[in-house]
C-alpha cells in the first residue's frame, strides 16, 4: 500500500464527508427558495449566505445570521423612511407595517425570524436548543421567512433583458441603464 500525504488523506476524508451529507443537502435545497436578485446593500452578502448555511446544515449560523439580516433590513428601511426605533427592531418593524412600508406577511415573517429566541442565539445562552431536528426546523423557518420579506421588498420583473424593480427606491441606479444587484443562485 502506498503512503499518502496528510493533505491527500484530508482531501479524501472531506470527500467522504461531503458524499455522506449530500442527500440531506439536496433535500434542504429542494425545500427552500431564495429571491434570485436583490439590490446591492450592506446586508446583501449576508442575506445570500443564510440559505447556503441552511443547505449545508449549519443551523446555528443560519438562524443567527437570518436574525441579523432581518435587523439590518428593518434598519435600512427605518432609516430610508425615517421611522425611528433604531435600537428596537420589533418596534421598528411594527412602525414600518403601520405606515404601509411592509405588508402583514412581511411583519409576520420578521416576527418569525426573531421569534422569542433572538437573544438565545446571539448570546449563546445556556438554554439554546441542541436537538438537530429542532435546529433544522427553526433554521428552515428563518430561511423561508427571509424569502417572504425579500420577495415583497425586492420584487422585480424582467423586460427585454432588463430588470424593473417594483420598489425602485430600494435599488441603486448608477445611471439610467443600470442597476446595482446581488445575484444569487436560485436553481438549487
Amino acid at each position: 500500500m502506498t503512503e499518502i500525504s496528510e493533505a491527500e488523506w484530508k482531501q479524501r476524508q472531506l470527500g467522504r464527508t461531503d458524499e455522506a451529507k449530500f442527500s440531506g443537502r439536496a433535500d434542504r435545497a429542494a425545500r427552500t427558495r431564495i429571491h434570485g436578485i436583490i439590490p446591492q446593500h450592506f446586508f446583501s452578502g449576508a442575506s445570500s449566505e443564510c440559505r447556503d448555511l441552511f443547505i449545508d446544515g449549519h443551523f446555528y449560523g443560519c438562524i443567527s445570521l437570518a436574525q441579523a439580516v432581518a435587523e439590518g433590513l428593518t434598519r435600512y428601511l427605518g432609516d430610508f423612511h425615517k421611522i425611528g426605533a433604531r435600537k428596537d427592531p420589533p418596534v421598528r418593524a411594527r412602525r414600518l407595517f403601520k405606515v404601509n412600508v411592509i405588508s402583514r406577511d412581511s411583519l409576520e415573517a420578521l416576527t418569525t425570524i426573531w421569534g422569542n429566541d433572538r437573544n438565545t442565539f446571539h448570546h449563546l445562552n445556556e438554554n439554546i436548543p441542541t436537538d438537530y431536528l429542532t435546529l433544522e426546523r427553526r433554521a428552515e423557518q428563518c430561511v423561508t421567512a427571509l424569502y417572504t420579506i425579500e420577495s415583497e421588498l425586492f420584487a422585480y420583473e424582467t423586460h427585454d433583458g432588463g430588470l424593473r424593480p417594483k420598489n425602485p427606491q430600494y435599488w441603486s441606479f448608477p445611471d439610467s441603464q443600470h442597476v446595482m444587484t446581488n445575484l444569487r443562485l436560485s436553481g438549487y
